[in-house]
C-alpha cells in the first residue's frame, strides 16, 4: 500500500512539474525531444525565453569568429610550411634560382589566434545563458536555499537551521 502510494505520488509530481533539460544538442520537455529552433515551444517563461535568444546570438557570434580565426590560422600554417621561397629564373644549364620571399604566413596565424580568442567568450557566455534559460524555465530561480542563523534564545543562544 505505501508502494503504491509513493510510486502514484512520484507519477504525479513529474506530470504536475515538466520540467526542460538538454540532451544531445536537443531540448528535452515532459520526455519530448525538440529540435533547437522549436525553442518557442519548449519555453513559455519570457525571462526563459528572453535567455535562450541571448544563447543563440552569443552562440552565432562565437561560432562566426571561430570558424573565420580556424580558418586563417590553417591558411596561415600553410604558408609557414611552404617555406616561402619563389623561383625567379631558369638559367640556360637548368638550373633554377629560386629567392627567400617575405613570409605573411605568421600575421594570418595570429590574426586567426585573436579571433578565436573574441570567440571565447562569447562561447563561455552562450553556455551560461542556455543555462540559466533551463533554469528559469524550470524554476530553479527561487532555489531551496537553507542557512544557518544565531538566535537569542532567552537566556542563552541558540544555532537555528532554517528552510
Amino acid at each position: 500500500m505505501k508502494k503504491t502510494i509513493l510510486v502514484s505520488l512520484l507519477a504525479i509530481s513529474q506530470v504536475a512539474f515538466s520540467q526542460v533539460s538538454l540532451s544531445k544538442n536537443k531540448l528535452v520537455k515532459d520526455g519530448q525531444a525538440y529540435k533547437a529552433s522549436q525553442y518557442k515551444e519548449v519555453f513559455q517563461n519570457e525571462q526563459a525565453l528572453m535567455y535562450y535568444k541571448k544563447y543563440r546570438t552569443n552562440s552565432t557570434v562565437s561560432q562566426i569568429f571561430g570558424a573565420i580565426g580556424g580558418g586563417c590560422m590553417g591558411y596561415g600554417l600553410i604558408k609557414v610550411l611552404d617555406g616561402g621561397e619563389k623561383l625567379v629564373s631558369v638559367d640556360q644549364y637548368g638550373v633554377a634560382r629560386t629567392e627567400k620571399t617575405k613570409n605573411e604566413g605568421w600575421s594570418m596565424v595570429g590574426i586567426g589566434a585573436g579571433l578565436v580568442a573574441i570567440a571565447i567568450p562569447f562561447a563561455i557566455s552562450s553556455k551560461k545563458n542556455l543555462n540559466k534559460a533551463i533554469d528559469t524555465e524550470n524554476g530553479k530561480g527561487t532555489a531551496f536555499r537553507p542557512y544557518f542563523k544565531l538566535e537569542n534564545a532567552g537566556a542563552g543562544v541558540a544555532l537555528s537551521y532554517n528552510f
